[in-house]
């Protein structure tokens, strides 16, 4: 649902961990726009109710949530918002089942369209996103605030295009 979130995710699956490795990504990017009133909002405090633990959620093994979406697109959800491993403060959604993308300002005729646009082609993420993104094997800082009882808000990266890192 961040719009940094797809960059993100994209970033953890890849391992793309160096300046060099983000300057060379280029990727199409989207802006949906969904209903999400409706959809199972799950999170830490009631993953429980959902048969995971709240770890589950952020887990580097996937198998627990893929059963879950599983379980939910038998029962006819269209999807659930849940948190974002890879962009910790944040959340994505997640839609079941197939789409068609239609003109983003169009009124969706059939669930299965989804108003959508284009929004960067051959985009590269921000190089301060590199400092947002829990990769894989790492703590994630929403989980283990919530752990702690404490709150956790995300902190949006430096918008310069070209930070320099060592």
């Amino acid at each position: 649902m961040h719009p940094l979130g797809p960059l993100a995710e994209l970033m953890r699956s890849s391992s793309t961990r160096k300046p060099d490795q983000v300057r060379q990504i280029r990727a199409r990017t989207w802006a949906l726009r969904l209903e999400v009133e409706g959809l199972p909002q799950i999170d830490f405090d009631n993953a429980v109710d959902f048969e995971l633990e709240a770890e589950d959620l952020i887990a580097d093994d996937h198998a627990r949530c893929r059963r879950l979406a599983h379980k939910l697109r038998a029962q006819s959800f269209a999807g659930i918002v849940v948190p974002s491993a890879a962009l910790p403060g944040t959340r994505n959604v997640v839609i079941f089942g197939p789409r068609v993308g239609s003109p983003y300002l169009d009124d969706p005729v059939a669930e299965v369209d989804v108003p959508a646009s284009i929004t960067a082609d051959s985009g590269r993420p921000i190089l301060s996103l590199l400092d947002r993104v829990r990769f894989v094997g790492e703590s994630h800082a929403a989980f283990e605030a919530w752990k702690a009882g404490d709150r956790f808000d995300f902190d949006e990266p430096a918008w310069e295009l070209t930070a320099e890192r060592t």
